[in-house]
């Protein structure tokens, strides 16, 4: 099995990029910094700039059988459009510069988050990001639309959701999925900034869950979803999450114990 993975050197990528690579996976990694292990290639890439994902994809050498979207951005103040370039644009774009090198037949895992779980109540905001011309339209769109950093990374997780599901159907003629990930707080090295930006709203479901994620649980999730198992699933957020859901479920409809 032949694997294309952006963000392999940190954290949950660099936990499921260990997870493939132990089933026989030959990994090519996309980067801005090199993984210390579990990679076979390392092609270096900063991943919110459009023109440096297109010569990276152009260097790896095909075809693939799974391209695994890891890289990320946490919430930071004044890193708003870094964050919506790097994890929704350059998501997108080193996605569409990979599919003609991925197998008829391959499988597309994408990282979102829970964070991005309301796509369904900011859906007209997440059109109006998605239908922008790229990455010099967001400053305007930041303050237009007035994102502090913990939504521009709620709406960077939401788009990629939205983004995933919307490709669903071009993709069934060659038989490939599409389908995300979403954890809940997982045990990184960038956990703290998410403790920071979202406070109460972190700490609180930590505390009710009992205990955050690891990157390994995480991983075994992405790996299913990268092996033939999973050719039946299609255009699926998988939550990841110890929980979270079903709790914010069963508040919402008065059935919480």
């Amino acid at each position: 099995m032949h694997v294309a993975m952006t963000g392999a050197a940190h954290g949950i990528g660099a936990a499921s990029a260990a997870r493939l690579k132990g089933q026989g996976a030959f990994i090519t990694a996309f980067d801005i910094e090199e993984p210390a292990a579990h990679v076979d290639r390392w092609i270096q890439v900063d991943m919110s700039e459009p023109d440096a994902i297109s010569a990276a994809a152009a260097k790896a050498d095909g075809p693939f059988d799974v391209l695994v979207n890891c890289a990320g951005l946490p919430p930071r103040p004044g890193l708003e459009a870094k964050v919506l370039a790097v994890n929704t644009f350059g998501l997108i774009a080193m996605t569409k510069a990979m599919l003609p090198k991925l197998k008829d037949g391959a499988s597309i895992v994408s990282l979102a988050s829970k964070a991005g779980s309301r796509w369904r109540e900011n859906i007209e905001q997440v059109k109006a990001l998605l239908a922008l011309p790229g990455n010099d339209a967001l400053p305007d769109f930041i303050a237009k639309q007035g994102i502090d950093p913990v939504r521009s990374y709620d709406l960077s997780k939401e788009a990629v959701i939205v983004w995933s599901i919307s490709q669903v159907e071009p993709l069934i003629a060659r038989d490939i999925r599409i389908n995300t990930v979403s954890p809940a707080a997982v045990e990184t090295r960038i956990l703290d900034d998410f403790v920071i930006a979202f406070g109460d709203r972190a700490t609180k479901m930590m505390a009710r869950t009992r205990r955050s994620g690891r990157p390994e649980e995480v991983a075994e999730v992405v790996a299913f979803l990268a092996s033939p198992q999973s050719s039946w699933i299609k255009g699926v957020d998988m939550p990841v999450d110890g929980g979270t859901t079903a709790l914010l479920a069963a508040d919402a409809i008065g059935l919480a114990h």
